[in-house]
């Protein structure tokens, strides 16, 4: 039952048939279910482990609208840029799963 540890968290994109991942580690005591409980405001300012996808913050338009861009790419390795506001990333999130765990020492 260990709970301490390194979680290495992949979250999945998808626009159409375009799609994308980034990966970041999550540490700390918890496990399961309360490792995948992120929202897309835990990949504001996060120090990607992978970042394929070049997923970056544009910063704020005249509005004060938070930007985000991302490349997605499909099954022919054609790209699709995709920006848009920060409060529609949670629309472009497919999947979330734990690739990885190490215990900590």
């Amino acid at each position: 039952n260990i709970r301490w540890g390194l979680h290495t968290i992949k979250v999945s994109f998808q626009r159409g048939v375009y799609k994308g991942f980034v990966t970041f580690v999550k540490s700390g005591n918890c496990k399961g279910l309360d490792v995948l409980g992120i929202d897309e405001e835990d990949l504001y300012d996060m120090k990607f482990k992978e970042n394929p996808i070049n997923f970056r913050l544009l910063g704020e338009d005249d509005n004060g609208d938070e930007w985000f861009a991302m490349t997605l790419k499909n099954d022919k390795k054609d790209e699709l840029l995709v920006e848009d506001v920060w409060e529609e990333l949670s629309e472009y999130i497919v999947r979330i799963e734990i690739i990885d765990f190490e215990e900590e020492k």
